[in-house]
């Protein structure tokens, strides 16, 4: 064999190497990748209420609609904004940042509220929806989040992507505090 066709099969094989191992890690790439996008999420409705912004499970949300009047329970907790007639019935309306032991005013008639699907029928007053918000979801509560541990707020996800960072709420603990 000639030493030219030597050192060019040598170099064709070094090269084959190389393109093996270049897929190899290209493959190994994209198997990664492919992990972190099945990654599971939850959709939270982030509110606002003053400084602050909450993500409520979307599965827990019926409708988002237009702040209105309530009517005043006397007696009752003051987080509990008062009473509202929604599509012929009664809906108890909480304010979501004064029941979280916030300082901003939840004001049913200027925010939105938040009904909630259950029984009793329930709205949270927020300062304002802003909008619906994926966040990767574990076992308990989203990856990547930090427990808080008082049983209204279980855990916080970080601002992402142009998304906002929020305070992930529980609001069945909320609601049985306030409505026996």
């Amino acid at each position: 064999m000639d030493p030219t066709e030597a050192g060019a099969q040598s170099r064709g094989a070094a090269r084959s190497r190389d393109l093996i191992a270049a897929r190899t890690l290209a493959l190994a790439r994209r198997r990664e990748g492919d992990e972190t996008r099945e990654t599971p999420t939850t959709p939270f409705l982030v509110c606002a209420c003053g400084e602050d912004r909450f993500g409520i499970p979307l599965a827990r949300v019926a409708r988002v609609m237009a702040g209105r009047p309530c009517t005043p329970v006397p007696g009752a907790d003051p987080a509990v904004s008062g009473l509202v007639a929604l599509s012929g019935r009664i809906v108890g309306v909480v304010g979501l940042g004064r029941a979280l032991g916030r300082p901003a005013p939840d004001d049913p008639e200027e925010g939105h509220l938040v009904v909630l699907r259950g029984e009793p029928p329930v709205a949270l007053a927020v300062g304002r929806a802003l909008g619906i918000v994926q966040a990767a979801a574990g076992p308990e509560a989203p990856a990547g989040t930090t427990p808080l541990g008082n049983g209204h707020a279980p855990g916080y996800v970080p601002a992402a992507a142009g998304q906002p960072d929020f305070v992930i709420v529980d609001p069945s603990p909320l609601l049985r505090r306030l409505l026996p």
